[in-house]
């Protein structure tokens, strides 16, 4: 047998160790993937969206005409709001299952015909922050979402739509808006959000991923613990998941923290945190370069928008 040279051995074990070491670059380093809308949605060096929650539910009554265009009046980037199923497949703005909490009925909206509900007054219940009603008696109804989109068309304004339905009301749903939206050529300009992952899916299938949705809970947790522990740099793929709509904390986490804008920004995905009423926390969220705040009373938002040294969103009628 050949005697092994000792310079033979050390070769060796240094193509074994360039081995390792290229396995694990391979393993840690690999390519970053960007969701599929997120990028239009993330502001860079801009401030925050303010984004005015079901139309700014603190100063106007939630989820009525009278919220949306208030908004836009004081001066917002974004609206949000709700979407409901009627017993005759329409949709119309309304947070919870039932109008009780809001209105002066009763009853489930999925058991209501359309021409049912907008006989009800949506302004009926509502109390602002210094506990008064102007419209009290002046019978506002809920919204159809034609009504909504056609309203918004010509404006600046992007739009939050939240699917509450879920199953065969959520895909049907679903549908409705998809089709709503791409007959105004909106879809730039709208962000489609469920807390129900079959309703969120539903959406992505039938809107051929030409309209950007937030993630659902289990999307929410991956793209953030992941990359946490480092491990989103060789596995990690957002996917349709282009923007996170998050609370300020989740789990026990903290997740008002420059670090999960960052890592959710190298993965093209833009953060938006809800809902945000107090101007300490919106100061904070300005700082760490959040995408956009969803709040109650945008007037507080604008005031700490402005204290932050940025212009702000131009009213609009």
């Amino acid at each position: 047998m050949d005697e092994i040279q000792p310079s033979t051995i050390m070769g060796r074990r240094q193509k074994i160790a360039l081995g390792i070491g290229i396995a694990l670059l391979i393993l840690f380093s690999g390519p970053r993937l960007d969701s599929d809308l997120g990028n239009e949605w993330i502001v860079g060096d801009e401030r925050a969206l303010i984004i005015a929650h079901r139309g700014g539910a603190d100063i106007f009554p939630e989820n009525t005409m009278i919220a949306f265009e208030g908004a836009a009046m004081i001066g917002v980037d974004m609206i949000e709001m709700d979407f409901q199923l009627t017993s005759d497949n329409r949709l119309i703005t309304m947070h919870d299952d039932t109008v009780d909490r809001t209105t002066n009925g009763t009853g489930l909206v999925i058991d209501m015909t359309l021409e049912e509900l907008l006989d009800l007054d949506a302004s009926a219940k509502f109390s602002n922050l210094t506990g008064g009603n102007p419209w009290n008696e002046s019978h506002l109804p809920p919204v159809t979402i034609e009504e909504v989109l056609d309203r918004f068309i010509d404006s600046p304004h992007r739009l939050s739509l939240e699917i509450k339905n879920e199953g065969d009301a959520g895909a049907i749903s679903a549908e409705i808006i998809s089709q709503e939206v791409k007959n105004r050529s909106m879809q730039e300009r709208v962000e489609v959000g469920s807390f129900h992952i079959d309703s969120i899916h539903a959406f992505r299938e039938i809107s051929g991923g030409e309209i950007a949705t937030s993630g659902v809970e289990s999307e929410i947790r991956k793209c953030i613990l992941i990359p946490m522990l480092q491990l989103d740099r060789w596995w990690l793929d957002p996917g349709p998941a282009s923007v996170l709509q998050i609370p300020t904390e989740g789990g026990g986490f903290n997740l008002a923290t420059e670090g999960v804008v960052n890592r959710a920004h190298q993965h093209g995905q833009a953060v938006q945190y809800w809902t945000i009423n107090d101007k300490e926390m919106m100061e904070h969220l300005i700082d760490i370069g959040a995408d956009g705040i969803m709040t109650d009373n945008p007037i507080l938002l604008r005031q700490a928008i402005s204290d932050a040294g940025y212009d702000l969103p131009q009213p609009w009628t």
